[in-house]
């Protein structure tokens, strides 16, 4: 019996929500702001990233992209974890004094609690340390 699992991410920044999509809007470009992706690119649909300190290859499909509402939408393929029906969407929306802020969630499906939970602690680190470097690159300090 497989165990529906869920993360929830955010960070808010002092950045305007334009200025945090144009480092994040393009799917294919996530290593200029994810510490655990060297490399990505777009093939059509299909993200590709290489993952750092040579963990991997892993395979994405953007399956909604939106520009002017400042997310995008992606179902892991592969890659090093073994994800099941992993859905992930990527958000930046504007916060009422000028700044912005991320939310970053995504659902998938593990074998037992046991495994799930070791996924989600991988996937959220990933996430966080993502989350944390954006400020870093952009020199934002968050509110």
């Amino acid at each position: 019996m497989s165990v529906k699992m869920t993360i929830n991410e955010s960070k808010r920044y002092s950045v305007s929500a334009e200025q945090i999509w144009k480092l994040c809007g393009a799917p294919g470009e996530i290593e200029n702001w994810l510490p655990a992706v060297e490399k990505s690119w777009m093939e059509g649909d299909v993200r590709y990233a290489e993952l750092a300190g040579g963990a991997g290859q892993a395979r994405e499909r953007v399956t909604e992209h939106d520009d002017a509402g400042h997310y995008y939408v992606y179902d892991y393929l592969d890659g090093p974890l073994v994800l099941k029906s992993f859905s992930s969407r990527f958000a930046v929306v504007p916060t009422a004094d000028g700044g912005s802020e991320i939310l970053w969630t995504a659902e998938f499906a593990a074998d037992d609690e046991s495994e799930g939970t070791e996924l989600a602690g991988a996937v959220t680190g990933m996430y966080q340390g993502g989350l944390e470097n954006i400020a870093d690159v952009l020199g934002s300090v968050q509110s």
